[in-house]
Formats: C-alpha cells, sequence, structure tokens
C-alpha cells in the first residue's frame, strides 16, 4: 500500500496530553481501590476547610455588629454550622466548575511551545515546511488557519463542532463589528507592541473615571507625606525630618510630583494628576502583561475575555487606579512582579541564568519593598518558598541569596547609611505587631487589674502606653489607639513576647475577642456603621474605594487649600453607590468575597487536588509497575507531587497578600478613617491570575514535572 504523507501531517496536527484524572484504570482492584478513596475525599476536604470559614465568620459577624462573640450562645455555633453548610456546597459545585473548564481549556499554549521548539511532538513543520496550524481545543472549538497564533494571540475562531474537535476554516465576525473587532480587541501577546495595545484598551475603559476624578484621590497619610516632604514638622518629628513610618520612597515621590505641579502650574494637585495619570499607564501595562501571560497557559479563551471584561469595567480597578497611596504604588510594582515569579516557577527557575531577567526582577522587587513595608516580607517568603519546588539546587541557593539580600538592603545598609544623609529618621515595628498589640489591649480592658508585676513592667517600658492606658485606649475595632505611633523598646522584645504569651495563657477569651473584632471586616458580609449610637445601623461590610481626597487641613491643606468635591467625583460616588446597593449585582462587591470566601476555595481547591492525584498517581503507578513506586523521581507519583507544588508556588504571592491583611491596624470602614479598600486592591488585581491557573492546566502531572534536576 503506498504511503501518503498527508496522513502523516494529519497526525502530527494535535497532540493531546492526557489530563490526570482521565485516565481509565485497568486493574479491578485498583479501580476499587480509587472508587473507595474519592468517596472518602468529600468526607475529609468537602467539609474541613467550609467548616473552618463558616466557624470563622460566624464569629466575625457577631464581633463586628456588636463588638463581642457570645462563644456561650448556641446560636453562635448554629450559625457557623449553616455558614458551613452553604461554604460546603458552594466549593464542591465550584470545583466541579473549574474542573469542567479545566478538562475543557483551549490547550494554546501547549501547541505554540511545541511550534516554537518547546518539545519534540511534530507540530507546526508540515510536510511542506511551513507551519499550519489547525489547533483541537475542545469538541465545540476549534482553532485554524495559517498561523493562527501569533505568541498566543489567536487571530480565528472556528465553532464548527467537526469530528475529534477537528476543523478547517475561519469564522469571520459580523461586518458591522469588523472594524471594531480590528482595533479594539485584546491580543493577550507577550510582546510590548501587543501588551501596549491592550493597555490601551484598558485606558479607554477607564477614560471617563481618569476625567471625572480629576485630581486624583490623595489619602489622609499621602497628604501627610507630601507635607514631610515640604518640611512641616510630624508625627513627632523636627522639621525638615521625614519619618520613615510611611515609606520614605512614598514620600520623595509624591512631594516631587507636588512640587512639579507648583512650578509648571502653581499647582500642587496638578502634579499629583500628572503622578495619577503615569500610575494608570502603569497598571494598564501590568494588567495587559498578566491577560498576555495568562493567555500563553491553555486556559479556556471565553473565561481569558472575562478576566479582560473584569479589568476593564468592574468599577473598583479604576477608582483605586486613580487613588494616591503607598497601598496603590506598591500595588502597581507588585503586580510585575508577581508575573516575574510566575514565570520563574514555569521554567524551574531557569530563568535566574539570564542576567536581564534577574535585575529586572531584583530591581523591582526592591522597589516593591520600599513603597510598602509588608511588601518586603512577602517578597522574602516568596522567595524562601522556591526551595521547597523540584528545582536544581544552585538555582534555588541563588533565589535565597537574593532574599537575603533584600533583606540586608532594606532593613540594616539603607537605615545605617543613606537615611541620615537623607534626612529620613528610621521608623518602628508597632505596624507589624498592630494585632498582637490589640490583643493584648483587650485583655487590659477586660482585665485590668489581672498582670503580675513583671509582665507590667515588660509592657510599659516597650509599647508607648502602659498596660493601664492600653486598656483605657482599647477599639474593638481600630488598633491606632492602643498601639501609639512608636515604641519604647527599653526591654527586648523577647521580654515582651514572654509577657504577651503569660497574659493570653491567663485570659484566651480575650484574646480571641480582640483578634475578631480586629479582623472582622475581612471575614464578615454585615456590620454595623457608627460604634456607639443609640440605634446602629446594620450595613453590608463592602469594597469602598474612595471618590475624592481625604486630607487634613493642617498639612496638605496648608500647601493646597482644601476645596469642596467636585460635582464629577460625587457622581461617581453615588453611582458606585447604586451599584452596591443593587441586590445580586452587589456580590462581586462584597468584602469577605475577596478576602475570605476566595481565599478558602482556592485553599479547598489545592487541597482536594493534591488528595486526588495523589490517589490517581498512586493507582496508576501500581498499575503500571506491579508495586508502588511512590519514592522514585520519576514516578507518577512523585510527578503530581511536583506539579501540585509548582501551582502551589505560583499561588503563593496572592495568599501571602491575603494573608498579610491580617497584619493591619483595621478591616472596618468607620466613620473618619480611610476605607481599608486599599488594602484589598493587590488582592483584587491578582485573584483573576489565580483562578486561571486553576482553571488552566496547571497542576496536572506534564512531562517537564518528571524532568530531571540538577
Amino acid at each position: 500500500m503506498k504511503h501518503n504523507e498527508n496522513d502523516d501531517c494529519k497526525d502530527a496536527l494535535v497532540v493531546r496530553e492526557p489530563r490526570v484524572g482521565v485516565e481509565t484504570i485497568s486493574n479491578p482492584s485498583s479501580t476499587v481501590w480509587l472508587k473507595f478513596v474519592n468517596l472518602l475525599q468529600p468526607s475529609k476536604v468537602g467539609w474541613l476547610i467550609p467548616a473552618v470559614l463558616g466557624f470563622m465568620v460566624a464569629c466575625s459577624s457577631q464581633a463586628a455588629q456588636f463588638g463581642w462573640v457570645p462563644f456561650d450562645h448556641v446560636y453562635l455555633y448554629l450559625q457557623s454550622i449553616g455558614y458551613a453548610v452553604l461554604f460546603a456546597l458552594l466549593y464542591m459545585v465550584a470545583y466541579r466548575g473549574v474542573e469542567f473548564a479545566r478538562t475543557h481549556a483551549f490547550g494554546v499554549s501547549k501547541v505554540i511551545d511545541d511550534v516554537h521548539g518547546g518539545s519534540p511532538k511534530n507540530i507546526g513543520n508540515g510536510c511542506d515546511g511551513h507551519v499550519d496550524l489547525t489547533i483541537a481545543v475542545s469538541p465545540e472549538v476549534v482553532l485554524s488557519g495559517e498561523n493562527a497564533s501569533d505568541n498566543g494571540n489567536i487571530q480565528h475562531i472556528s465553532q464548527a463542532g467537526a469530528k475529534d474537535g477537528i476543523a478547517v476554516g475561519t469564522a469571520k465576525p459580523r461586518k458591522c463589528f469588523a472594524a471594531i473587532r480590528r482595533y479594539f480587541h485584546f491580543r493577550y501577546a507577550e510582546h510590548m507592541p501587543a501588551i501596549a495595545a491592550d493597555a490601551s484598551i484598558l485606558l479607554c475603559c477607564w477614560l471617563p473615571y481618569i476625567i471625572l476624578l480629576f485630581p486624583g484621590v490623595i489619602h489622609f497619610d499621602t497628604g501627610d507625606q507630601i507635607a514631610e516632604y515640604y518640611g512641616m514638622p510630624l508625627y513627632g518629628m523636627n522639621a525638615g525630618k521625614i519619618w520613615d513610618h510611611h515609606p520614605f520612597l512614598d514620600t520623595y515621590l509624591y512631594g516631587w510630583f507636588a512640587s512639579l505641579g507648583k512650578s509648571l502650574f502653581n499647582n500642587y494637585n496638578i502634579g499629583m494628576y500628572i503622578y495619577a495619570l503615569l500610575q494608570a499607564v502603569g497598571f494598564a501595562f501590568g494588567i495587559a502583561w498578566l491577560l498576555a501571560y495568562l493567555g500563553r497557559t491553555d486556559l479556556n479563551r471565553r473565561l481569558l475575555h472575562g478576566f479582560a471584561a473584569f479589568f476593564c469595567f468592574f468599577p473598583v480597578v479604576p477608582m483605586c487606579v486613580m487613588s494616591i497611596a503607598k497601598d496603590t504604588t506598591s500595588a502597581m510594582l507588585f503586580v510585575p512582579w508577581a508575573i516575574m515569579y510566575c514565570k520563574l516557577v514555569d521554567s524551574k527557575l531557569e530563568l535566574t541564568r539570564n542576567p536581564w531577567f534577574v535585575s529586572v526582577f531584583a530591581l523591582d522587587g526592591l522597589l516593591v519593598a520600599l513603597t510598602k513595608k509588608l511588601g518586603l516580607y512577602v517578597i522574602v517568603l516568596c522567595l524562601l518558598a522556591l526551595i521547597f519546588g523540584k528545582f536544581a539546587r544552585k538555582l534555588k541557593v541563588a533565589m535565597v541569596a537574593l532574599a537575603v539580600v533584600l533583606l540586608v538592603i532594606v532593613d540594616m545598609a539603607l537605615p545605617k547609611f543613606v537615611y541620615r544623609h537623607i534626612n529620613v529618621v528610621p521608623g518602628t515595628s508597632e505596624a507589624a505587631l498592630a494585632l498582637p498589640i490589640q490583643m493584648m489591649a483587650r485583655a487590659a480592658h477586660d482585665h485590668p487589674d489581672d498582670i503580675s508585676d513583671s509582665d507590667r513592667e515588660a509592657v510599659d517600658n516597650y509599647l508607648e502606653y502602659s498596660w493601664d492606658e492600653i486598656g483605657h485606649h482599647y477599639d474593638p475595632w481600630l488598633a491606632v489607639p492602643a498601639i501609639g505611633w512608636t515604641i519604647k523598646g527599653k526591654v527586648p522584645i523577647s521580654r515582651f513576647a514572654k509577657a504577651w504569651l503569660d497574659i493570653g495563657l491567663r485570659h484566651p477569651d480575650s484574646y480571641l475577642q480582640g483578634f475578631f473584632c480586629l479582623e472582622s471586616g475581612w471575614m464578615t458580609f454585615d456590620a454595623f456603621s457608627v460604634k456607639d449610637q443609640k440605634i446602629p445601623k446594620p450595613v453590608s461590610v463592602m469594597i469602598l474605594p474612595m471618590a475624592t481626597s481625604d486630607t487634613a487641613a493642617y498639612t496638605y491643606g496648608v500647601l493646597q487649600p482644601h476645596t469642596p468635591p467636585t460635582e464629577a467625583s460625587e457622581t461617581v460616588k453615588q453611582l458606585y453607590r447604586t451599584i452596591i446597593d443593587t441586590p445580586g449585582i452587589n456580590i462581586p462587591f462584597f468584602m469577605a468575597l475577596w478576602t475570605s470566601v476566595l481565599p478558602g476555595f482556592v485553599l479547598y481547591y489545592l487541597w482536594r487536588r493534591r488528595k486526588e492525584r495523589r490517589s490517581q498517581m498512586l493507582g496508576m503507578s501500581r498499575n503500571v509497575h506491579g508495586e508502588s513506586d511512590s519514592q522514585t523521581s520519576g514516578s507518577p507519583m512523585a510527578c503530581a507531587v511536583s506539579a501540585g507544588r509548582s501551582l502551589l508556588l505560583t499561588c503563593l504571592p496572592w495568599l501571602l497578600s491575603v494573608a498579610g491583611l491580617y497584619v493591619c491596624a483595621e478591616s472596618l470602614s468607620r466613620p473618619g478613617r480611610p476605607s481599608p479598600t486599599r488594602f484589598v486592591f493587590q488582592l483584587v488585581l491578582l485573584t483573576p491570575m489565580v483562578v486561571g491557573f486553576l482553571c488552566s492546566g496547571r497542576g496536572s502531572q506534564t512531562s517537564a514535572d518528571c524532568s530531571p534536576t540538577n
């Protein structure tokens, strides 16, 4: 029979790699074992995380509304059970939805990598020497056409539903939308022209907010920092000194733009608006890169378009983009750092051999650390976590060295050798100790006389306020009155830690009350609007970005006379209020959705996928080899563990951003206080990336996960 070369080409066009969990096990005993294991999983995994989250939400709801948690009341535990059942059902449904999206992913990145020589799969080089892609993406959706992909940009989509998911042809858009689709569509490609084009689309969608929120939303702390830049004595500092309680780099950055506006336009606000515009451009490029990075995965295209629409039209994004505060500045820098970190994990740290990449990665990490104190520790923990990945040992050492270098520069070298030359006074650690001090303040409030003399001495000589004072100043929902603005530090922190532990062992109930009250905003759906009013008004705890500037008359108001909110900014505020007051539509605006429900689901998914993956790989290895070889580096079990570990590492910047919320000194919006939304914005930006990881093929066993390391 004559051999037909075209048949070989057809066979070479599509390479499908089986996903973990789809394989069939021919061994009857293995099949029974897997069914038994799968039957047990929901009882173990499907209830533990939702049960804990349900208890936390129930306690936080009581704490946010009443300032205390009734641990001795039955209805608290009935409420916990109700929340646990709700979250368990929600997570089970969401898990099936993510698995459906994952098993119906487009598979674009795999084919693109193979076309560009990523792995020898016989794809792309066709019999005539050119690339003619016909990519099977699912039984319903097919990508086709010559050069159908340009670095991840799909140009032709055909929903032909052909047999075996293979079809040839293109689907032309309707003529009336052809021009719009040509110039106004996301390219999802990781090269600068495509990223710039996608960023311009984002800026166009944000343009109404950019215009209406003129001259940007200046936060209270930002106004104080600008006043410090101009030499005003604040926070007990001498005139001309800048206190590093707020990162000095932010102070100089905002002050420079304010002075630019004063020099060019005789108006400080114009300078701040110039900064806000540049910040919007920076966010647009970072988000466009994030979408392009997701576009290189085998994420379902419709879901990717949904992420793009989220960034374009979710009003929290442009409103926070126009906010001028250290949290937004740090978030602008952290997004590209998180992308580079994930690309490092994808490359098994091989990108560390690229000097240009390492230089940009390290510089961006340094800028994140210098614009927000917490950013340093998030970055260092992410880098140290790489030692648990299946990477070359010398590359892991390089990442640990980078973490140490960043710590030395930010915490030692700059304060000791640089600060005195730029009039900067080092800050103290009271902000990092907000939660433990607040818990101690609750004990001082509830049990003012129950403390030993040695513990009282340690507290009085370490904190700004004495034991009696922190109990008197205690506010259940705000840590600043108790922690003050500095630390005396007359005794070692180890002695204070011992006193803190002794008090906690005597009064664990007070510590729990202090914890839930301070952190209730991250874990509740409703609270009371004002603390001491006669008839408290219940309100939903929503994401509330600021629409007008909030600066003090004695700081920034001295430089720039205060003006009432403009009609344009009030319009934005009222429209946003209308949205969050509309039932159903307001679901994405609940704070707890981003800070508790979604993080709980990610942990639920990672744990459940880990258990199922291990059980399935164990069955496969026993079926193939006749005995368990889970300790072998190239076994299915080892590959599955490595894949799951890589997925966890790529989610780590987001998970640590969630954990960082519990270091903040407040979590609820209070009258006269800035909204804690600024703390959550970084989390909102990274959530689509994490959801994209779960819904793509990440975490599945691939040949790359079993490659040997040096």
